[in-house]
């Protein structure tokens, strides 16, 4: 996943590092290995400070707060986004060279963001009308945008009227945990959400006819795609519950072994 190279990652948590040391059997439903990959990098930055002000999020004393006491939730919700970026990726390997949308912004998670958003979706969203229309501005492009990143300021510096909002953004935006890079170049660019639809579109009509045929197979709104899309999301919530089931087992026998 496409993370901040950074110095003095924190270290890892006690259960965290029982995990890693405990021997996980296969699962034919998960990847192990990548679920193992996805947990030791989010158990080091899901809970950092540093991890969330290097995206140029105000870390207040409410904030801090909120992070240490939901510290396992936070883990779990970066799981999630990781092992899932992950399996799209897999899914379409030449993804990780694509380029980007803009400095910092990997058309890749753009991507996969669009497959987690668009799960499960009731009403058409018409991506494709959308992209092949190659104007941001359009009624074909009216419900997408909606999709493309956040409209709230994650550097807002009012507590009072900031600090639940950033919260919940921190917990549950998909940039925020798979690429904190996107983060500072969505808020360097004003956060506008057409904006990032309009280099989205110029990375996608760029894309050779084969490439852009398959991002078609898991973007369209028919049933074959939102089951692919299912599939995937599936498979990323059983590895966060994997994740969990484990924790909680090592926490147990640590219990046990105090006592």
């Amino acid at each position: 996943m496409i993370k901040f190279t950074a110095k003095g990652l924190v270290s890892l948590f006690v259960t965290g590092l029982a995990l890693l040391l405990t021997p996980i059997k296969s699962d034919a439903q998960v990847n192990m290995k990548t679920l193992v990959q996805v947990a030791k990098s989010c158990q080091k930055e899901a809970s950092s400070i540093k991890y969330y002000q290097k995206m140029g999020i105000v870390v207040d004393i409410n904030t801090n707060n909120y992070i240490q006491k939901e510290k396992n939730q936070l883990i779990e919700k970066c799981i999630f986004s990781r092992y899932h970026y992950s399996l799209v990726v897999s899914k379409f390997p030449w993804l990780n060279s694509s380029g980007q949308i803009m400095a910092g912004y990997p058309g890749s998670v753009i991507v996969a963001s669009l497959v987690l958003r668009l799960e499960g979706g009731k009403t058409p969203i018409y991506v494709l009308n959308c992209l092949y229309n190659q104007n941001a501005s359009s009624q074909q492009c009216s419900q997408i945008k909606n999709f493309m990143g956040y409209d709230q300021e994650l550097r807002c510096s009012y507590p009072d009227r900031c600090t639940t909002l950033r919260n919940q953004l921190i917990l549950n935006l998909y940039e925020v945990h798979v690429c904190p890079s996107c983060v500072v170049a969505h808020n360097e660019a004003s956060g506008s959400q057409i904006e990032i639809l309009t280099v989205f579109i110029k990375w996608f009509t760029k894309l050779d006819k084969q490439k852009a045929r398959e991002l078609s197979s898991i973007l369209d709104d028919d049933n074959k795609a939102d089951n692919l899309r299912n599939l995937i999301k599936n498979e990323s919530e059983l590895a966060k519950n994997k994740y969990r089931q484990t924790r909680k087992r090592v926490e147990m026998q640590e219990q046990e072994r105090r006592r």
